[in-house]
Order: structure tokens, then sequence, then C-alpha cells
């Protein structure tokens, strides 16, 4: 499959866009630089998508991080908060700890339940694409 990929400066963060769409962000480390560049960069992807009214369906690998941190919490947190009201996403995470999984599994249920359903957590990329392709069918573009 064929995607665009990019660093953003010299943080843990990069993300590629894959030929179907999919954003795919990479997260290394969760130093406040990497945690910020990515927020950013995903929130403007999201009020794009929403602005010109497109499925937002994006994968995010954090399969390299160890521990969660309070700051990525917080951050995630606001994040969410801040999605567009009435954006169409479905939003796949790669969480192969159990560490990390169950950090995930917190953040998903501080969400409203419409956002939550939208997000799900997976043990690999291939599922999580998988996934992702599922819902473009059943929801479209």
């Amino acid at each position: 499959m064929a995607s665009q990929s990019s660093e953003v400066e010299e943080t843990g963060f990069t993300y590629e866009i894959h030929d179907d769409g999919i954003v795919v962000y990479h997260l290394t480390d969760l130093r406040r630089d990497s945690v910020d560049q990515f927020i950013d960069v995903s929130h403007n992807f999201d009020v794009q998508a929403f602005e010109e009214g497109r499925h937002s369906r994006c994968m995010l690998d954090i399969s390299k991080l160890k521990f969660p941190t309070p700051y990525a919490a917080k951050r995630i947190q606001q994040n969410s908060e801040a999605t567009p009201d009435g954006l169409l996403e479905s939003y796949a995470v790669v969480t192969p700890t159990s560490a990390i999984y169950t950090f995930a599994r917190t953040i998903l249920n501080h969400l409203p339940n419409a956002q939550a359903q939208s997000i799900r957590l997976f043990h690999d990329e291939a599922s999580a694409i998988e996934w992702l392709q599922a819902r473009l069918e059943q929801l479209g573009p």
C-alpha cells in the first residue's frame, strides 16, 4: 500500500497518509514535545475532515511505548474534548502492551459514549487497518 510519510521535527512522533485516506500516527515516546506534536497534527486532520465532510479514519500506533504519563493522558483527553461535534470518525489504536492497553482503556472510559464507540483497541496493525477499511464500507467516505 503506497503512502506519504512525514517526520515532524525531531520528536518521537511521525505520521503517514495511505492512498486509501487512512492517517497512521506513530508515537514512540511520550515526551511533551512528541505528545504536543501528535495532538496538534491529529487535531488539524480532524478539523480538516470535518470541514470537508469526510470520514476521518486514523490509526495510532503506540506499540513502542512502555508506560503512560499523566501529561499524555491529560493532552489526549483535551484533544478528545476538542474533536468537532458531528465528525464522522473511526480511530484504531494499536496497543500491544498491557500497561498501555490499560492506559488507553482508561481514557476511553472517560469519553462520551458516542465518541468512545468510534475508537477500537487492537494488538496488531493488520487488524486495525482491516477494521478501518470495514468502517469505510459501513459508514462511507
